[in-house]
């Protein structure tokens, strides 16, 4: 099931330098995806190095296990969210732990199955689940049957679309007729054709485009599929709750998005001051909790960008807990 999979992790050199492992230590990935940064991890930790992997996509945990298998006496593979992560860590009893890294982007198997629907240049299902098992709402449901109000909201706000009140305004009139013709399943192809007669755009034309215009109406539906910018808010609290002092969290995110939360929270975690802006003297008493390491972004380098161009788009943000 699981021979035909295949992803390449993002700035797995970068991850390594930054995060530091070394023989001994205790490591959590909480998108294991292909275990690229897992393996890297537990090559930098071993003899009795661990890795605790999250992850919820099955031909993930199933092709990493047999990728990983000379290291299963160290590794521990949990199929569920990263939003669990500290209540996971305290029941696993894994402890203590020196570094935590997220890699937030989609794996390329995700991507390149059509049966997925996480692509527009594909004909399959528009599912995007993460995990098919565990999940119930699909993209399909959230475009044929959320008001235009909640089309509106998450377009606006995971999408950044442009022309949203049109897009939005648009859908729910197709969808009327789409849905009086019963069939049984949407499928990625018919909703690319629905936006971009919506947007009038000619499928000729579409060279003219930096970007696909479908590509950020498939962002949000994606993101409100898998709560991926709530889930993300979460966890990094959790992350830092359970990180021994001195371990660092690694963020790898491939949207501004995802950027933005974690830029702002690694922000206020190293504020020394928290006082109003209008206070004219300190008495807060705070002080920072985490020091920033990467000043700013780290991104592929061109060799990377090169060999897997769906790298470019990556930034990796890294802190060290200081209490």
């Amino acid at each position: 099931m699981t021979s035909d999979y295949h992803h390449i992790s993002v700035l797995g050199d970068e991850v390594i330098k930054y995060l530091q492992p070394q023989a001994g230590q205790n490591f959590i990935d909480c998108t294991l995806g292909g275990g690229g940064h897992t393996e890297r991890i537990l090559e930098e930790t071993g003899p009795k190095g661990r890795v605790l992997a999250f992850e919820l996509d099955q031909r993930a945990v199933e092709a990493s296990r047999l990728r990983l298998k000379k290291y299963q006496n160290r590794l521990i593979i949990i199929q569920d969210s990263y939003v669990h992560l500290k209540e996971i860590a305290k029941r696993k009893d894994f402890k203590p732990i020196q570094g935590i890294v997220f890699d937030l982007g989609l794996s390329s198997d995700q991507l390149d199955r059509a049966d997925r629907g996480f692509s527009f240049k594909d004909h399959g299902s528009l599912d995007m689940r993460f995990d098919e098992k565990s999940q119930t709402l699909k993209a399909e449901d959230i475009v044929l049957y959320w008001s235009k109000d909640d089309l509106l909201k998450i377009f606006r706000e995971y999408g950044e679309v442009k022309q949203v009140e049109r897009v939005a305004q648009g859908i729910v009139a197709w969808r009327e007729t789409f849905l009086k013709q019963k069939q049984k399943k949407l499928k990625t192809s018919m909703f690319v054709s629905a936006i971009l007669g919506i947007l009038n755009i000619k499928e000729s034309s579409l060279k003219r485009f930096r970007i696909h215009p479908a590509t950020q109406i498939f962002q949000a539906l994606r993101i409100a599929v898998n709560s991926e910018l709530d889930n993300i808010s979460k966890a990094l609290p959790q992350a830092f709750d359970i990180l021994e002092p001195g371990g660092r969290i690694a963020v790898i995110s491939f949207h501004s998005l995802e950027d933005r939360i974690v830029k702002q929270y690694f922000k206020q975690m190293s504020l020394d001051c928290i006082c109003p802006p209008e206070s004219p003297i300190c008495n807060c008493g705070n002080k920072p909790k985490v020091k920033i390491i990467t000043k700013k972004s780290i991104k592929p380098s061109a060799q990377e960008i090169s060999t897997n161009w769906r790298s470019r788009s990556a930034k990796l943000r890294v802190v060290e807990k200081i209490s």
